[in-house]
């Protein structure tokens, strides 16, 4: 930055403290608003160059000493928190469509971030952390829905008792049993079990017999030329 614009930043610096003295009962009633500007299409030097970022930060230096600065390069955005409602609002008043090496530049108030205040009773309002202990629990859903509980699944069945009980008692029966009775137009299925001895031994390897393969008969010799 040359001479000619570092008094023209000192001038404006100057024009905003005179115009703060003159509008500083209008500030008085802006405290709702968040103390936090984006400025928008800053400049490129701003986030390479040290001496373009100090210049630009002393821009807003001159409102309030006490400013926070995060810089957004991928943006071409800087967000400012400033001390106090008031100083953010008279940088939003007199530092926008402010011109900054060549570059127009566009500030906004950022959205004021109200987080709440933890209690002794904000455990009955959030999901608990399961017992450190193997766990085998259903994912919860991505929003709970209010009552949601906590539910424990079986443990993995390794060997279901059970289970081979119910399978040992479907044994084959000696008698033949109808699965579907027949209709008008459909047949019945019946079902014949087949004797102990027809029913191959499965550690037996199967053996149908030795295959023989069909030979292609010779042609007639008349047919063969002799060379």
């Amino acid at each position: 930055m040359d001479s000619n614009e570092k008094e023209e930043t000192s001038d404006v610096g100057t024009r905003m403290r005179e115009e703060m003295a003159l509008t500083q009962l209008d500030l008085k009633d802006v405290s709702d608003l968040p103390p936090s500007l984006i400025v928008t299409n800053v400049p490129a030097s701003v986030f390479v160059d040290p001496v373009e970022k100090d210049n630009f930060a002393e821009l807003f230096r001159q409102i309030d000493d006490n400013i926070h600065f995060e810089y957004f390069r991928s943006f071409k955005r800087v967000r400012m928190t400033f001390s106090s409602p008031q100083t953010a609002t008279a940088a939003r008043l007199y530092c926008d469509h402010l011109t900054f090496n060549g570059q127009t530049l566009k500030t906004f108030f950022a959205q004021k971030l109200d987080m709440p205040k933890a209690t002794a009773n904000d455990a009955d309002h959030y999901l608990n952390v399961p017992p450190l202990e193997k766990q085998f629990l259903i994912s919860p859903p991505a929003s709970p829905p209010v009552g949601w509980e906590q539910q424990r699944e079986m443990d993995p069945v390794v060997c279901s008792f059970d289970l081979m009980a119910r399978l040992a008692a479907f044994a084959v029966a000696d008698t033949t049993y109808e699965v579907h009775p027949g209709t008008d137009q459909h047949p019945a299925i019946i079902v014949h079990p087949a004797d102990k001895d027809e029913i191959p031994d499965p550690e037996t390897p199967y053996s149908g017999g030795s295959r023989k393969i069909p030979h292609t008969p010779r042609p007639p010799a008349e047919s063969i030329s002799t060379a």
